[in-house]
């Protein structure tokens, strides 16, 4: 029965999306400023101090298609703009001369600034411009980025960002910027300059990075903690996935600009290529291992048609890597983000039904994909210059981290519970089981006492009373035979003396079958000693029993078990393997027990399993339970040179030094 949502979790997402809803807006309206009118931007009035770094925003002078450096404006004053250009933006998309200009080409802007008065010594920011760039101050080149060109094969673009020092003369500063863009979708400058003395844009670098570093340690635990869960327990595929994703991740952040490029910190500078798309590829690789981390938790409520989507949109782009130009790829990683953000959307909708259905662990995930949404639309508006906000993806992507971190924890914990009540359960079962044993082997031992004086009883009836009554019925039919020697009835008197003559026999045999009437007064048994006299005298066999005992006199009571077991062993012995020898062993040590070995010469147990119509199973079987009775150890294997050996290892718990070997020989009388 499925559990009722609680509200709790929906309260908290609701309080944490107005916090991101309004902490853009406050970042926002305290990073305000005046902008650029006409290629002109006063900052007379501007104050570093309580306002924050000046952003360079507004409308720059836009010169298409001309690569202008500032000695062509001292040389020429009368140069025309092609027109304004709001910054920060792109050219694609503007009317220039009544055409609407493309994403590639190349051009100059140019902006001159009124500053306030105590602006000295000033730092500018210019940050991922994806194109070629170079930028003069006052006629004085302060910084660049890759190589500018007028088509794809002489430009060579690179991402960066730079701080370049700037030192004004007097209150004018004028900006000339040269850009170039042959293998973007969109030419321009995405991400404002921004204006500072020397500190503010230096320490934003460092927290920047600081954060960087503190996210990559965090993503680097979380990779290696959930790697060990899923080494510990491989159908825990969930933290295998996870794990995956968190990687990816991390690869993401250290060599994408929301980090800052902080990997290049580290490792020497790559190619412009390689620095373009390499994040690119984690992150298209995030979204199968994100959805396949969901499908493994809740595998009924998501669909696997997501999963063929986000498997193709990485395969596509895996294609294009090689093959197409940049413009196309940079234009199928717009609409990559649009299909990102529509599996968003459905992640937060299964995330809420798992919620709502009381699933474990879902509210946690609900609430860390909600906010991770809600970063991403703002970041989306915020590139696309519909709101003028902070990118807040590195706190989403955080947050979504330790939520899903969260979620996992509460899944193991609870399997964790479920493991420990489980183990508690099965060990009272154990204990009862192991009780229940205990009272079944002692009813057992109960039952095999009782029927071994059951079967003396009925041995000593049978042997003081029929056996007695058949030997006096002999004796008289005997004597009856010798009085009508001669007569007409001598015949049949003489059979009716033969067959009580055998009559008695058998009752004896029975009785002695059942409890010998001899007995070994150093055993607490039955005589082994008779038993194979016995044997040796109704099969011929040569039977031998040899004894070493540490007790005078043994009080052994597993004796008599182990008296059936040598029976059986021998029966089988004598009349399935056919043998010739049979050797009987009874060893007792102070480290062993009570060891019984019945080994003979016959044809095996293959070979009269064959010849028996039982297979020897039933006796086979007696004798295992027999022995499991006394806890004792029942071993049946071929001997080397033929034949089989029969040992029987029981426990004893007294020992001493006596030593006795007896030898029968077979006994052909009757």
């Amino acid at each position: 029965m499925n559990r009722a949502f609680h509200p709790f979790p929906l309260r908290l997402a609701l309080l944490l999306t107005a916090a991101f809803l309004l902490l853009p807006c406050c970042r926002a309206t305290a990073n305000g400023g005046p902008l650029a009118e006409n290629g002109v931007l006063d900052l007379r009035l501007f104050d570093p101090a309580t306002m924050g770094p000046a952003r360079l925003d507004g409308a720059w002078e836009f010169y298409w298609n001309r690569l202008l450096t500032p000695q062509d404006f001292v040389e020429n004053t009368a140069l025309a703009p092609s027109g304004l250009i709001s910054l920060p933006g792109t050219w694609k998309g503007m009317l220039v001369n009544g055409e609407e200009l493309g994403g590639t080409g190349q051009a100059t802007l140019r902006l001159r600034l009124r500053l306030w008065p105590e602006a000295h010594t000033l730092t500018l920011r210019l940050f991922d411009i994806p194109m070629a760039y170079r930028l003069w101050a006052n006629g004085e080149f302060v910084a660049g980025s890759g190589t500018v060109g007028t088509d794809a094969d002489s430009e060579t673009p690179q991402r960066s960002l730079v701080l370049a020092g700037i030192t004004p003369k007097g209150e004018n500063l004028e900006l000339v910027l040269q850009i170039s863009n042959h293998h973007f979708r969109a030419g321009g400058v995405p991400e404002g300059l921004r204006l500072a003395p020397p500190g503010p844009l230096e320490a934003e670098r460092d927290r920047t990075w600081t954060f960087a570093y503190f996210f990559a340690g965090c993503l680097m635990i979380t990779v290696l903690y959930h790697l060990f869960l899923f080494h510990l327990d491989r159908t825990q595929i969930s933290a295998g996935y996870f794990s995956v994703f968190c990687l990816c991740l991390l690869c993401y952040s250290m060599t994408s600009n929301t980090s800052f490029w902080a990997i290049n910190r580290f490792l020497p500078a790559l190619s412009p290529r390689w620095y373009e798309y390499i994040p690119l590829f984690f992150y298209m690789a995030c979204a199968p291992m994100l959805f396949r981390f969901y499908s493994s938790l809740y595998p009924q409520v998501f669909h696997p048609a997501v999963r063929h989507l986000v498997d193709l949109r990485f395969l596509i782009f895996l294609a294009l890597l090689p093959t197409a130009p940049d413009h196309l790829i940079s234009q199928y990683i717009a609409f990559s983000i649009f299909v990102g953000l529509g599996c968003a959307i459905y992640y937060v909708l299964r995330l809420s039904a798992c919620a709502w259905r009381g699933m474990s662990g879902a509210g946690l995930l609900l609430l860390g994909s909600g906010v991770s949404l809600l970063a991403s639309l703002n970041d989306g508006l915020s590139h696309t210059k519909h709101i003028n906000t902070p990118y807040l993806i590195k706190f989403g992507i955080l947050f979504l981290v330790v939520t899903q971190s969260l979620a996992l924890a509460k899944r193991f914990s609870h399997a964790f519970l479920s493991v420990e009540k489980l183990s508690e359960e099965l060990e009272h079962k154990n204990q009862s089981l192991m009780a229940e044993m205990e009272d079944r082997n002692r009813l057992e031992q109960e039952v095999i006492s009782i029927s071994e004086d059951e079967r003396r009883r009925i041995s000593h009836e049978l042997h003081d009373g029929l056996c007695q009554k058949l030997t006096g019925a002999r004796l008289r039919a005997s004597i009856l035979n010798k009085r009508l020697a001669g007569t007409d009835d001598a015949t049949t008197v003489a059979s009716l003396a033969a067959l009580l003559d055998a009559s008695t026999d058998d009752a004896y045999r029975t009785s002695r079958g059942l409890w010998p009437v001899e007995h070994d007064p150093a055993m607490p048994g039955p005589s082994l000693d008779d038993l194979v006299r016995r044997i040796a005298r109704d099969t011929g066999a040569d039977v031998r029993i040899e004894r070493h005992r540490h007790c005078g006199q043994c009080t052994n009571s597993n004796m008599s078990t182990l008296y059936r077991i040598a029976q059986e062993a021998l029966t089988n012995a004598a009349k399935h393997a056919q043998a010739h020898t049979i050797r009987v062993k009874l060893h007792c040590s102070a480290q062993d027990g009570i060891t019984l070995t019945v080994c003979d010469d016959g044809i095996g147990r293959t070979a009269s399993a064959r010849q028996s119509s039982r297979g020897g199973g039933l006796g086979l079987g007696i004798m295992a339970h027999r022995a499991g009775v006394i806890h004792a150890k029942l071993t049946i294997e071929d001997a080397p040179q033929g034949g089989t050996i029969v040992t029987c290892a029981a426990p004893c718990d007294r020992h001493s030094s006596p030593t006795s070997t007896r030898r029968t020989l077979p006994d052909v009388s009757r």
